[in-house]
């Protein structure tokens, strides 16, 4: 099956091989969200205040396409090994919606109607909620680009720490094992995955809990009980016989 696949990933260019791995229903979702955030950079140049907020979608869409992408890793199978497959998944997948979000925020704040309704909408105001002073026209636009694609990279990279593969390593354990030279076949070996796989959930969750400030003791328990599931998790693999 392996050699197959391999086979069948040697037959196709890398752009093909892109194209497959994101699923039509990304495909739409992202043309979905590409019509919002159309809308809300042309809300955003009237709310100055930002009390509709749907100025934010178009930063937002690109996170939205990265935690879907991520989830469907649970139940979508392509010809890629799992190590491109989450490299694709947050970094090249929301690269349309970042795109899309990117050109509608420019377009909608360099032209002349744009200019004059953030202009006019400020009035009053010390800035615009949306639009300040130095980062309006073009000037906004690297800011949206890099900015969507740093946070939906982030997101995408959070939603696989904390969920997806910790579940992954439940539900598709071989899959994962065949990322070390332990014996897929192995019940201890299947054991060590899973385990590894949920202490790197929990200490993520201990980094998000140490970087919001979170209650102490909650940070200094989840970190107590990675560090144990590890030692372990790489006790038990350094006994195990490698495939």
């Amino acid at each position: 099956m392996t050699s197959s696949a391999r086979r069948v990933r040697g037959q196709q260019s890398p752009g093909r091989l892109l194209l497959d791995e994101i699923s039509p229903y990304t495909w739409g979702l992202i043309g979905l969200l590409g019509l919002a955030s159309i809308y809300g950079s042309y809300d955003s140049l009237a709310d100055a205040y930002g009390d509709r907020r749907l100025g934010q979608i178009p930063l937002v869409a690109p996170s939205v396409v990265a935690i879907w992408v991520s989830f469907e890793l649970l139940w979508r199978r392509t010809t890629l090994t799992l190590s491109h497959r989450l490299f694709i998944t947050c970094i090249l997948t929301p690269l349309p919606s970042v795109i899309i979000s990117t050109i509608a925020w420019a377009a909608f704040g360099t032209s002349g109607y744009g200019q004059d309704l953030i202009t006019s909408t400020s009035e009053g105001t010390y800035d615009h909620y949306y639009w300040p002073r130095d980062a309006r026209g073009l000037a906004a636009a690297p800011l949206m680009f890099f900015g969507g694609w740093g946070v939906a990279g982030f997101m995408g990279l959070m939603s696989l720490l904390v969920v997806v593969l910790p579940l992954k390593a439940f539900l598709a354990t071989r899959e994962l094992t065949a990322g070390t030279h332990l014996d897929p076949s192995d019940a201890s070996a299947a054991a060590v995955v899973r385990v590894a796989f949920g202490a790197m959930s929990l200490g993520t969750l201990a980094a998000i809990s140490s970087a919001a400030d979170g209650p102490q003791v909650l940070t200094v328990g989840l970190l107590v009980v990675t560090v144990a599931l590890l030692g372990w998790a790489a006790a038990t693999a350094a006994k195990l016989p490698r495939s």
